[in-house]
């Protein structure tokens, strides 16, 4: 069962985005602490807005008073609607929220079902709810809760979702859940820095992403469709509104996805680098031989071709990592041109005189670690700081020069008297 908190101003929102659920039919309430019921024992949107809104204080200074979860166990998972209101009961007193006012939504709107609870992080007096280590004392709860109810463990959720999603089919009907699901596997798991990278892993799922940009009132606003596609990246269907989807999948957060992912891939480059570099020196004749020796490194590639067959576009995607890079990230050397240019004609193979950082190769057993550090970890900070670590020792990569700093600091002083010198000549 896997866990995901937000932290919000916006009570309105979160509510409404869960009461819109029930409206459509495709939620249910399953459970309200502390909050006021009607005659017609129903709760309605505008009456537990009205409720939580009046616990909190009108001088509070925490900003962020709305606490919204997703509680989610494995789609294999068939749970009656008591074992899921005892879980969710559970995990609110163990979170440090059993005193605080919360409604709990059972949402099918996707083929796994999930619930959803909306609480307060304040309390009457406006003191905030301790939300220190949340996140990891959240996957403490889930762990027990798992053992306790004998429920699939997350650490085997998110691999089998990855393989069990489907590819989105126009002819199955229900479209639109069909999209949601493999959007929301994808963004979970996979970390990519551009639209494009984001693209390439869509592909696998007969999906695409585009953006749009329209005016309104004289305002500018940016936001996304999502298309279902063929085998060839050919458009099956009309586009869904990321709006229609539901949140998370929407132009601010893919961008924050996008900015996020930045950092963490940056110890991770290198990595994938080599696993390239070390294919293209195997010198594969075929766009089909180069896919096969990738495949071989752990890579899955994604090639883009005009219409006269130039590759102008390649990715290179790490599945069980969750990482998509294009070519260019790794640097000029990796670029589709080069690639476009080898593949026309291999006579010349220019990666066999590649080097990285200077030196002819790294240390497959720091990229092994990496690579294991990296799957079990639900964010890349640990890694990145891992990594940093190893760099900055020199154990990482072998750069050919002990004293790195003394390097660098001789080059600048190397550029600093040509300077010198141009200027003397004038």
């Amino acid at each position: 069962m896997i866990a995901k908190i937000s932290a919000t101003e916006n009570l309105g929102g979160a509510l409404g985005y869960n009461f819109k659920k029930v409206e459509k039919g495709e939620a249910s309430i399953l459970l309200a602490h502390g909050l006021y019921q009607n005659k017609e024992e129903h709760y309605t949107m505008a009456e537990v807005f009205a409720d939580m809104q009046a616990l909190i204080p009108e001088k509070c200074r925490t900003k962020k008073t709305v606490f919204h979860c997703s509680l989610n166990p494995h789609p294999d998972e068939k749970l009656s609607d008591e074992t899921l209101m005892q879980i969710a009961k559970e995990y609110m007193e163990a979170l440090g929220y059993g005193k605080q006012p919360y409604i709990v939504f059972k949402h099918n709107d996707i083929a796994r079902e999930h619930i959803h609870i909306v609480s307060l992080r304040v309390d009457g007096k406006g003191k905030k709810i301790n939300d220190r280590f949340e996140k990891r004392r959240s996957k403490q709860i889930t762990d027990t809760l798992e053992k306790k109810y004998n429920l699939i463990p997350s650490s085997k959720v998110t691999d089998k979702a990855m393989k069990e999603t489907p590819k989105v089919d126009t002819t199955k009907g229900n479209i639109k859940e069909q999209v949601a699901s493999a959007l929301r596997m994808v963004l979970k798991h996979y970390k990519f820095c551009s639209l494009g990278e984001l693209n390439a892993i869509l592909s696998r799922y007969h999906l695409a992403v585009e953006e749009v940009k329209t005016e309104f009132r004289g305002k500018k606003y940016d936001g996304l469709v999502y298309v279902p596609t063929d085998d060839k990246g050919g458009k099956v269907s009309t586009p869904i509104h990321a709006s229609d989807i539901g949140r998370g999948v929407g132009y601010t957060a893919v961008q924050n996805r996008m900015q996020k992912s930045k950092q963490a891939i940056k110890p991770l480059i290198s990595i994938i680098r080599y696993m390239v570099l070390q294919t293209m020196r195997t010198s594969p004749q075929t766009e089909e031989e180069l896919r096969q020796r990738l495949e071989e490194q752990g890579l899955r590639v994604v090639i883009r071709k005009n219409d006269n067959g130039k590759i102008y576009g390649i990715t290179f995607i790490d599945d069980k990592a969750g990482i998509a890079l294009n070519g260019s990230r790794l640097g000029k050397g990796y670029t589709a041109n080069v690639f476009n240019a080898y593949l026309s004609n291999p006579t010349h193979n220019p990666f066999l005189y590649e080097t990285l950082y200077g030196s002819p190769s790294v240390r497959l057993e720091q990229i092994d670690k990496a690579q294991a550090l990296l799957q079990g970890m639900e964010d890349g900070d640990n890694l990145v700081d891992e990594l940093i670590e190893d760099m900055a020792d020199g154990s990482f990569l072998s750069t050919g020069n002990d004293d790195w700093k003394e390097a660098a600091w001789q080059r600048k002083l190397r550029r600093q008297s040509k300077i010198k010198l141009r200027r003397r000549k004038h």
